[in-house]
């Protein structure tokens, strides 16, 4: 946890010597900054100019050597507990200690401090992610990647004895994977969890349909294209291709990909067909002209009409023609 820092006495305005100033690029000629980093760690007890921010642009090498040495501020008290410094706050402490370079300097929103310890960087925490989602994609069909990372921008371990290790969840799919970061320490403990997540694409070729279909027509293999698509944005579970004979329970239209859902089994027995009702008894075997009153297939329980007796009963489908019925007709 970040808390904010309070500095209740700056340190005195940064001395720079007049030939540090001779050696300076002219501001009015040269394209040079001072960048604040978003996060450090400071080994001192006061904060130095180097550990907090780097040169950009044409800075002098000998100039920032003698910048990066000097004493802005006071390091947090507390050692391996970070602290924050609003942009404000921070803009204010660069005023009032380092004179006429403040403006010359680019600011974060915000800079978390951390007096001794670590930092895992953004590349490193990215690094880490990558390492460890790359082998866990190979277990998806097709062909996988990753994207739209949401990291962390840093990391502090309290010493350096702590490592930063990714959780991931039981099951990897395509789409938005959530995960988590854990920073253990020596005796295995874990002292920090953050979220973090990636966008996982997996592209797939998968069926579709060659022609528009309706709904009750059977699927036939002319009737089936396949198409690369990114599992990631299908709505379900996509046929694997198998099975059948299927018949379509909704329309589906030209180059419109194949869901398991939009399937069902080709009836072997059709409502409004004739059937051999059948019971069997103990010690009696009855049959009778029966009418389907829905279609079904081998193992699915139907409504049926004896033909006879007009009376309905409930039966299971045993092939094209016979219906398995548990009361006597």
């Amino acid at each position: 946890m970040v808390s904010r820092i309070f500095i209740p006495a700056l340190a005195a305005a940064l001395y720079v010597s007049a030939s540090a100033f001779a050696a300076a690029p002219d501001k009015e000629q040269a394209v040079w900054r001072i960048r604040f980093l978003e996060a450090a760690v400071v080994a001192g007890p006061a904060v130095r100019l180097g550990e907090v921010a780097v040169p950009v642009g044409d800075f002098p090498a000998e100039v920032w050597r003698e910048l990066a040495g000097r004493e802005l501020w006071p390091a947090p008290e507390q050692a391996g507990k970070p602290v924050n410094m609003t942009r404000p706050r921070l803009q204010e402490a660069v005023v009032r200690t380092m004179n006429d370079l403040a403006p010359n300097c680019l600011f974060p929103g915000s800079l978390a401090l951390q007096r001794g310890g670590s930092l895992f960087s953004r590349g490193q925490i990215r690094d880490a992610a990558v390492s460890q989602l790359t082998p866990a994609l190979a277990t998806l069909p097709g062909e996988a990647s990753l994207s739209d990372m949401r990291l962390p921008p840093f990391l502090f371990a309290a010493h350096d004895g702590q490592t930063l290790e990714v959780e991931l969840p039981r099951k990897i799919a395509a789409g938005r994977l959530n995960f988590r970061f854990l920073v253990r320490d020596l005796d295995g403990s874990v002292t920090q969890k953050i979220s973090a997540s990636a966008f996982v694409d997996c592209w797939l070729e998968v069926p579709a349909a060659a022609a528009p279909l309706n709904r009750g027509d059977v699927l036939e293999p002319g009737g089936v294209t396949f198409i690369r698509a990114n599992l990631a944005h299908l709505r379900g579970e996509v046929w694997d291709g198998r099975g059948g004979p299927w018949r379509l329970l909704r329309p589906i239209g030209l180059d419109q990909v194949i869901y398991q859902a939009d399937l069902g089994h080709v009836p072997t027995v059709r409502k409004g067909g004739l059937v051999t009702l059948l019971y069997e008894g103990a010690h009696l075997r009855l049959t009778a002209p029966g009418e389907a009153l829905a279609d079904g297939v081998p193992g699915e329980s139907i409504p049926v009409r004896n033909a006879r007796s007009r009376k309905q009963l409930y039966g299971i489908v045993r092939d094209a023609s016979t219906v398995i019925v548990s009361a006597a007709l």
